[in-house]
C-alpha cells in the first residue's frame, strides 16, 4: 500500500514554486510528484480516488512525499481537503510582494492568451481576471493562510519569503530541509538557477505605472 503524502507546497502562484519542487525532486529522501503540480485537492477529476492520488508519486520508501500545486493557496476548500486527508501534514508557503506576484501572473497570462489583449493590468486586476486564477484574490495572502491555521497548527505551516530565494538560496532551503526533518547538507545541482514553469513563455509586456501605483495602494490596506 502505498503511503499518505506527508507535505505539500500551496504556492503563492509566481513566487519560486518551480524552483523548489526542482530543488526537492534532487534530494534523496524526498519523493515528488512527477507533475509539478498535482491538483488533487484543487481538480479531484484527475484521479479516481485517494489511492490513485497516492500511486502517483511512484514513491519507492522516501522517507518525505510531496507535491506542489501553487492553485492550493487561494482556494478556500483546500485547508479542509487536505485536513481531512492527513491532519499531519506540513504545509510550505512562499510569499511574494504582492503586487510583484500580481505583475508576474499578469504578463504570464497575457502572454498565454488567457486575458484580452486589450486589458491592461489594473482593468485585469479591478476584474479579478482570469477566472480560473484570479489575481487580485491570490494576493490577499492573510485571508489564505488564516484559513489553513483553522485546521493545522502553526508549527505545521512554514511560512518563507521569496526575495530569499535570490539573495539567500542555501539558507532558503536549508529551512525546507530542517522543517521537513531530512539531510540538511544535501545541496541540489539546480540552486542556483532559474527554473520557471514549462509553459512561461517570454514576452515584452508593457504595463503603466499608474497601474502598478493602483495595485500597491490596494494592497497596503492588507
Amino acid at each position: 500500500m502505498r503511503s499518505k503524502v506527508n507535505f505539500i507546497g500551496i504556492g503563492a502562484q509566481k513566487a519560486g514554486t518551480s524552483w523548489l519542487a526542482s530543488c526537492l525532486s534532487e534530494h534523496p529522501e524526498i519523493c515528488m510528484h512527477p507533475k509539478k503540480e498535482a491538483h488533487y485537492f484543487n481538480k479531484r477529476t484527475f484521479y479516481f480516488n485517494r489511492w490513485h492520488y497516492q500511486y502517483s508519486f511512484k514513491n519507492k520508501n522516501k522517507k518525505v512525499i510531496g507535491e506542489i500545486t501553487p492553485g492550493y493557496m487561494s482556494d478556500d476548500k483546500v485547508a479542509e481537503r487536505i485536513f481531512q486527508y492527513n491532519k499531519y501534514m506540513k504545509i510550505i508557503a512562499i510569499l511574494r510582494d504582492p503586487t510583484d506576484r500580481c505583475i508576474s501572473q499578469y504578463k504570464m497570462e497575457m502572454s498565454r492568451g488567457s486575458i484580452e489583449k486589450n486589458s491592461g493590468l489594473w482593468d485585469a486586476f479591478s476584474r479579478d481576471l482570469p477566472k480560473y486564477g484570479p489575481m487580485k484574490y491570490r494576493g490577499l495572502y492573510n485571508l489564505h493562510i488564516k484559513n489553513f491555521e483553522k485546521y493545522f497548527n502553526k508549527s505545521q505551516i512554514l511560512i518563507l519569503d521569496y526575495e530569499n530565494i535570490s539573495r539567500k538560496p542555501n539558507d532558503f532551503l536549508q529551512k525546507v530541509f530542517s522543517f521537513l526533518n531530512v539531510d540538511m547538507e544535501f545541496v541540489p545541482k539546480v540552486m542556483n538557477k532559474n527554473i520557471k514553469h514549462k509553459k512561461d513563455i517570454r514576452k515584452d509586456i508593457q504595463i503603466a505605472n499608474k497601474d502598478i501605483i493602483k495595485i500597491r495602494e490596494f494592497y497596503s490596506n492588507f
